[in-house]
């Protein structure tokens, strides 16, 4: 018999990208090396600009708005910039950390604010962080941009092998402080959208509904999440 009992909104709501929901797989030493510049500060900064690359769904904007709010929390001034929004008008910003989502995608008018800012930034001794679908080497924009953008540190964003999803959501299971059985995991992987993100947003939904309502977490419970969740793969 199905659950069918109306699960409270907030069970869906995703939760902030930070580091710690971040499923690391072989990005380890990319993740590592944001943690700490977020954390440390950019005294010892070895570079201007540092690109977070990779396909789609691998957690580029997730690891860029984790590092935003890791900086800010440590004292940094950080201004985030995404392609999908208006710039702001004056590119001369008093900021210590320029975050730029998507910039492979920038107009040409963004572009064009984003190589002043650049400069601005650089110069005060800040730096620019942008996230990109390839290697800055081979976006499309002014060379100008181009260059400055690959005269730092590419860090390529590698996905999780379909084959190794499973193992990939266990750990990010015991990294929440549950236990996840392979039948849960099973099922949440033939049933639910197979992009990381949805999937780990689905686990700590889970996680949160199975501690306020004192269930394990079973494949009911999941089917019932699943169904009011609205997912179109769901039974």
């Amino acid at each position: 018999m199905r659950d069918t009992a109306q699960i409270p909104f907030e069970f869906f709501a995703p939760e902030a990208p930070g580091f710690s929901n971040f499923v690391v797989g072989d990005n380890s030493e990319a993740v590592t090396l944001l943690t700490t510049l977020a954390n440390v500060g950019l005294g010892n900064k070895p570079h201007a600009a540092y690109v977070i690359w990779g396909g789609t769904g691998v957690g580029k904007s997730h690891l860029l708005t984790a590092f935003a709010s890791a900086a800010e929390t440590s004292g940094l001034r950080v201004t985030r910039l995404s392609t999908d929004a208006a710039f702001p008008d004056d590119p001369f910003v008093e900021t210590d950390v320029l975050c730029v989502d998507d910039a492979d995608r920038l107009s040409v008018e963004q572009q064009g604010f984003l190589f002043t800012a650049f400069n601005h930034v650089a110069q005060s001794g800040g730096c620019t962080l942008a996230t990109g679908r390839s290697a800055p080497s081979l976006w499309s924009m002014r060379d100008d941009i181009r260059t400055r953008m690959g005269s730092g540190l590419a860090l390529e964003i590698l996905p999780i092998p379909q084959d190794g999803l499973a193992l990939a959501l266990s750990h990010y299971a015991a990294s929440r402080g549950f236990s996840v059985s392979q039948e849960v995991l099973a099922y949440l992987l033939s049933h639910a959208q197979r992009d990381l993100t949805s999937l780990c947003q689905t686990l700590a939904g889970i996680d949160r509904m199975s501690l306020a309502q004192k269930r394990a977490v079973t494949i009911p419970l999941l089917r019932a999440y699943l169904t009011q969740s609205g997912d179109k793969n769901s039974p």
